[in-house]
């Protein structure tokens, strides 16, 4: 699938935190080869998880996906737009938060505020049956009443 919109959900853990989980997951590896211990078995499978753990949320023309990367492989989710209900658009600042609602239950997703004109016409284009609201349309400069 071809992405449209990367969302700022997505999550990876960061260069100097993977050295450092690195770093400790080696010293676990020669600790337990001293002194065996259960404890740190689960301490170096935590670290070497840490490091290799990414999530991708995007947005493509066949719908909304997550993919969660770890030590097992890869897991995927997918939101079909045919199954999308209803989009509401929260502001905070710079962002938006936008509810993809399938039925009393779906996905929230975090975007930049200037990716929201590309996010209405996406769901305007490939889920014309979704109702679209909006709460608190507020710039960045205004307050709260």
């Amino acid at each position: 699938m071809e992405t449209i919109i990367e969302s700022r959900s997505s999550y990876s853990t960061p260069i100097w935190m993977k050295f450092i989980l690195f770093i400790f997951g080696c010293y676990c590896i020669f600790s337990a080869v001293l002194d065996f211990s259960f404890y740190k078995i689960i301490l170096i499978i935590v670290s070497f998880y840490g490091i290799m753990y990414k999530k991708k949320i995007y947005i493509s023309s066949d719908g909304i996906t997550k993919e969660v990367y770890g030590i097992l492989g890869i897991s995927k989710e997918f939101l079909p737009w045919k199954d999308v209900k209803a989009a509401t658009f929260a502001y905070k600042g710079d962002m938006v938060m936008v509810f993809f609602e399938r039925g009393i239950t779906g996905w929230k997703l975090l975007f930049k505020r200037s990716d929201e004109p590309l996010l209405e016409e996406i769901i305007k284009k490939y889920a014309p049956q979704a109702e679209v609201d909006f709460l608190g349309n507020y710039t960045k400069n205004s307050k709260k009443q």
